[in-house]
Protein backbone atom coordinates (compact mmCIF):
# COMPACT_ATOMS: atom_id res chain seq x y z
CA UNK A 1 0.00 0.00 0.00
CA UNK A 2 2.78 2.38 0.99
CA UNK A 3 4.80 1.41 -2.08
CA UNK A 4 1.87 2.20 -4.36
CA UNK A 5 1.46 5.58 -2.69
CA UNK A 6 5.14 6.39 -3.17
CA UNK A 7 4.97 5.38 -6.83
CA UNK A 8 1.98 7.65 -7.41
CA UNK A 9 3.71 10.45 -5.49
CA UNK A 10 6.92 10.28 -7.50
CA UNK A 11 5.04 9.82 -10.76
CA UNK A 12 3.02 12.93 -10.01
CA UNK A 13 6.16 14.89 -9.25
CA UNK A 14 7.76 13.68 -12.47
CA UNK A 15 4.74 14.71 -14.54
CA UNK A 16 4.72 18.10 -12.82
CA UNK A 17 8.43 18.58 -13.50
CA UNK A 18 8.02 17.62 -17.16
CA UNK A 19 5.17 20.11 -17.50
CA UNK A 20 7.33 22.85 -15.99
CA UNK A 21 10.17 22.02 -18.41
CA UNK A 22 7.78 22.04 -21.36
CA UNK A 23 6.29 25.33 -20.24
CA UNK A 24 9.72 26.92 -19.87
CA UNK A 25 10.68 25.65 -23.33
CA UNK A 26 7.54 27.09 -24.91
CA UNK A 27 8.01 30.41 -23.14
CA UNK A 28 11.65 30.67 -24.18
CA UNK A 29 10.75 29.74 -27.77
CA UNK A 30 8.06 32.41 -27.88
CA UNK A 31 10.45 34.91 -26.30
CA UNK A 32 13.22 34.25 -28.81
CA UNK A 33 10.92 34.29 -31.85
CA UNK A 34 8.69 37.13 -30.80
CA UNK A 35 8.74 40.15 -33.11
CA UNK A 36 10.64 42.18 -30.55
CA UNK A 37 14.42 42.61 -30.22
CA UNK A 38 15.02 43.35 -33.94
CA UNK A 39 18.50 43.90 -35.32
CA UNK A 40 18.61 47.64 -35.93
CA UNK A 41 22.28 48.16 -36.75
CA UNK A 42 24.94 46.26 -38.69
CA UNK A 43 28.43 47.50 -37.92
CA UNK A 44 31.32 46.41 -40.13
CA UNK A 45 34.63 46.24 -38.25
CA UNK A 46 38.07 45.99 -39.86
CA UNK A 47 40.16 47.60 -42.57
CA UNK A 48 38.41 47.34 -45.91
CA UNK A 49 38.35 49.18 -49.23
CA UNK A 50 36.10 47.10 -51.45
CA UNK A 51 33.11 46.40 -49.19
CA UNK A 52 30.44 49.05 -49.65
CA UNK A 53 27.12 49.99 -48.07
CA UNK A 54 25.09 48.53 -50.96
CA UNK A 55 26.61 45.08 -50.43
CA UNK A 56 25.98 45.24 -46.68
CA UNK A 57 22.41 46.37 -47.33
CA UNK A 58 21.79 43.54 -49.79
CA UNK A 59 23.00 40.93 -47.31
CA UNK A 60 21.00 42.56 -44.52
CA UNK A 61 17.79 42.39 -46.54
CA UNK A 62 18.29 38.80 -47.70
CA UNK A 63 20.10 37.03 -44.89
CA UNK A 64 19.74 38.96 -41.63
CA UNK A 65 16.38 37.45 -40.70
CA UNK A 66 14.77 37.13 -37.30
CA UNK A 67 15.54 39.04 -34.15
CA UNK A 68 18.53 39.33 -31.83
CA UNK A 69 18.05 35.76 -30.56
CA UNK A 70 16.81 33.89 -33.64
CA UNK A 71 19.21 35.39 -36.19
CA UNK A 72 20.92 32.70 -38.26
CA UNK A 73 24.56 33.75 -37.91
CA UNK A 74 25.80 30.92 -40.14
CA UNK A 75 23.75 31.99 -43.17
CA UNK A 76 24.71 35.63 -42.71
CA UNK A 77 28.39 34.71 -42.39
CA UNK A 78 28.25 32.58 -45.55
CA UNK A 79 26.70 35.50 -47.45
CA UNK A 80 29.46 37.90 -46.41
CA UNK A 81 32.15 35.31 -47.18
CA UNK A 82 30.94 35.01 -50.78
CA UNK A 83 31.57 38.69 -51.51
CA UNK A 84 34.49 39.05 -53.98
CA UNK A 85 37.13 40.70 -51.78
CA UNK A 86 36.29 39.09 -48.44
CA UNK A 87 38.87 36.58 -47.18
CA UNK A 88 37.57 35.96 -43.66
CA UNK A 89 34.54 37.08 -41.71
CA UNK A 90 33.10 36.56 -38.24
CA UNK A 91 29.82 37.79 -36.76
CA UNK A 92 28.90 38.77 -33.22
CA UNK A 93 25.64 39.83 -31.59
CA UNK A 94 25.92 42.94 -29.39
CA UNK A 95 23.03 43.61 -27.03
CA UNK A 96 20.46 44.86 -27.54
CA UNK A 97 20.12 45.36 -31.30
CA UNK A 98 23.48 45.34 -33.09
CA UNK A 99 25.24 42.84 -35.31
CA UNK A 100 29.00 43.34 -35.63
CA UNK A 101 30.70 41.96 -38.73
CA UNK A 102 34.47 41.55 -38.50
CA UNK A 103 35.97 41.38 -42.00
CA UNK A 104 39.40 40.70 -43.45
CA UNK A 105 39.85 41.58 -47.11
CA UNK A 106 42.26 39.98 -49.54
CA UNK A 107 45.49 41.95 -49.87
CA UNK A 108 46.18 41.67 -53.58
CA UNK A 109 49.75 41.38 -54.88
CA UNK A 110 49.25 40.16 -58.44
CA UNK A 111 47.10 38.66 -61.17
CA UNK A 112 46.89 34.98 -61.93
CA UNK A 113 46.96 35.17 -65.71
CA UNK A 114 43.85 36.88 -67.00
CA UNK A 115 41.38 34.97 -64.84
CA UNK A 116 41.88 35.92 -61.20
CA UNK A 117 43.80 37.83 -58.55
CA UNK A 118 46.35 36.55 -56.04
CA UNK A 119 46.61 37.70 -52.43
CA UNK A 120 49.72 37.95 -50.27
CA UNK A 121 49.17 34.40 -49.00
CA UNK A 122 49.18 32.99 -52.51
CA UNK A 123 45.43 32.39 -52.54
CA UNK A 124 43.50 32.93 -55.75
CA UNK A 125 40.31 34.96 -55.60
CA UNK A 126 38.02 36.68 -58.08
CA UNK A 127 37.50 40.41 -57.96
CA UNK A 128 37.83 43.55 -60.04
CA UNK A 129 40.94 45.72 -59.73
CA UNK A 130 42.36 48.54 -61.82
CA UNK A 131 45.73 48.45 -60.04
CA UNK A 132 48.90 48.00 -62.06
CA UNK A 133 49.70 44.51 -60.76
CA UNK A 134 52.33 41.96 -61.82
CA UNK A 135 51.19 38.94 -63.78
CA UNK A 136 51.80 35.42 -62.48
CA UNK A 137 51.88 32.31 -64.66
CA UNK A 138 52.64 28.78 -63.59
CA UNK A 139 51.48 25.18 -63.36
CA UNK A 140 48.29 24.46 -61.46
CA UNK A 141 48.88 24.28 -57.74
CA UNK A 142 51.94 26.58 -57.70
CA UNK A 143 50.05 29.76 -56.84
CA UNK A 144 51.22 29.94 -53.23
CA UNK A 145 54.81 29.06 -54.12
CA UNK A 146 54.95 31.72 -56.83
CA UNK A 147 53.43 34.40 -54.60
CA UNK A 148 55.86 33.74 -51.77
CA UNK A 149 58.88 33.67 -54.08
CA UNK A 150 57.69 36.81 -55.84
CA UNK A 151 57.68 38.73 -52.55
CA UNK A 152 61.24 37.59 -51.82
CA UNK A 153 62.47 38.47 -55.30
CA UNK A 154 60.76 41.86 -55.31
CA UNK A 155 62.35 42.66 -51.96
CA UNK A 156 65.78 42.05 -53.48
CA UNK A 157 65.01 44.06 -56.63
CA UNK A 158 63.71 46.97 -54.56
CA UNK A 159 67.31 47.78 -53.67
CA UNK A 160 67.81 48.94 -57.26
CA UNK A 161 64.31 50.39 -57.70
CA UNK A 162 63.35 47.60 -60.08
CA UNK A 163 59.77 46.39 -60.23
CA UNK A 164 58.57 43.01 -61.42
CA UNK A 165 55.96 43.08 -64.18
CA UNK A 166 55.64 39.35 -64.84
CA UNK A 167 56.60 36.12 -63.14
CA UNK A 168 56.42 32.88 -65.08
CA UNK A 169 57.26 29.45 -63.70
CA UNK A 170 57.72 26.60 -66.19
CA UNK A 171 56.70 22.98 -65.53
CA UNK A 172 60.43 22.31 -64.97
CA UNK A 173 60.50 25.11 -62.39
CA UNK A 174 62.57 27.55 -64.39
CA UNK A 175 61.77 31.15 -63.56
CA UNK A 176 61.28 33.89 -66.16
CA UNK A 177 61.09 37.29 -64.51
CA UNK A 178 60.26 40.44 -66.48
CA UNK A 179 60.79 43.86 -64.95
CA UNK A 180 58.82 46.96 -65.85
CA UNK A 181 61.79 48.26 -67.88
CA UNK A 182 61.61 45.07 -69.99
CA UNK A 183 64.63 43.29 -68.56
CA UNK A 184 64.41 39.51 -68.53
CA UNK A 185 65.86 37.53 -65.60
CA UNK A 186 66.13 33.75 -65.78
CA UNK A 187 66.53 31.69 -62.61
CA UNK A 188 66.71 28.00 -61.81
CA UNK A 189 64.68 26.40 -59.03
CA UNK A 190 67.71 26.35 -56.73
CA UNK A 191 69.40 29.21 -54.85
CA UNK A 192 66.93 31.79 -56.13
CA UNK A 193 67.62 34.50 -53.56
CA UNK A 194 71.37 33.93 -53.57
CA UNK A 195 71.60 34.15 -57.36
CA UNK A 196 69.42 37.25 -57.56
CA UNK A 197 71.30 38.99 -54.73
CA UNK A 198 74.61 38.27 -56.45
CA UNK A 199 73.29 39.80 -59.66
CA UNK A 200 71.99 42.88 -57.85
CA UNK A 201 75.38 43.36 -56.21
CA UNK A 202 76.92 43.74 -59.68
CA UNK A 203 73.94 45.43 -61.32
CA UNK A 204 75.35 48.97 -61.38
CA UNK A 205 78.69 47.82 -62.79
CA UNK A 206 76.98 45.79 -65.51
CA UNK A 207 74.64 48.64 -66.36
CA UNK A 208 77.57 51.05 -66.67
CA UNK A 209 79.13 48.69 -69.18
CA UNK A 210 76.21 47.65 -71.37
CA UNK A 211 73.87 50.64 -70.77
CA UNK A 212 70.74 48.53 -71.21
CA UNK A 213 70.39 44.93 -70.04
CA UNK A 214 68.20 42.81 -72.26
CA UNK A 215 68.43 39.59 -70.29
CA UNK A 216 70.34 38.08 -67.40
CA UNK A 217 70.62 34.30 -67.12
CA UNK A 218 71.39 33.55 -63.47
CA UNK A 219 71.32 29.77 -63.69
CA UNK A 220 75.11 29.48 -63.50
CA UNK A 221 76.57 28.38 -60.14
CA UNK A 222 79.20 31.13 -59.90
CA UNK A 223 78.10 33.84 -62.29
CA UNK A 224 75.60 34.89 -64.93
CA UNK A 225 75.25 35.53 -68.65
CA UNK A 226 74.23 39.02 -69.75
CA UNK A 227 72.75 40.07 -73.07
CA UNK A 228 72.68 43.71 -74.03
CA UNK A 229 69.39 45.18 -75.13
CA UNK A 230 69.35 46.91 -78.49
CA UNK A 231 65.81 48.22 -77.92
CA UNK A 232 64.91 51.33 -75.92
CA UNK A 233 63.60 50.61 -72.46
CA UNK A 234 59.88 50.18 -72.72
CA UNK A 235 57.38 49.06 -70.15
CA UNK A 236 56.49 45.44 -70.70
CA UNK A 237 53.06 44.63 -72.08
CA UNK A 238 51.48 42.70 -69.24
CA UNK A 239 48.94 41.24 -71.61
CA UNK A 240 51.49 38.92 -73.19
CA UNK A 241 52.76 35.77 -71.57
CA UNK A 242 56.54 35.30 -71.57
CA UNK A 243 57.83 32.04 -72.98
CA UNK A 244 60.54 29.92 -71.37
Amino acid sequence: MLNNYLKVYWLGNLVFLLNIILLLFLLSYQFMHFAKFPIREIKVVGQYQHLDADQVGMISDRFVKGNFFSLDLYSAKEAFTKLPWIRKVSLKRVWPDRLEVFVEEHQVIGRWGAIALVNENGEIFHGASDEDLPLFFGPEGTETYIALEYKKMQSILDKKQLKIAQVSLSPRYTWDIRTTNNMKIILSKDNIEESLSRFMAQYDNILASVKRIGSADLRYPNGFAIKKSTEPNQKIDSGERPLI
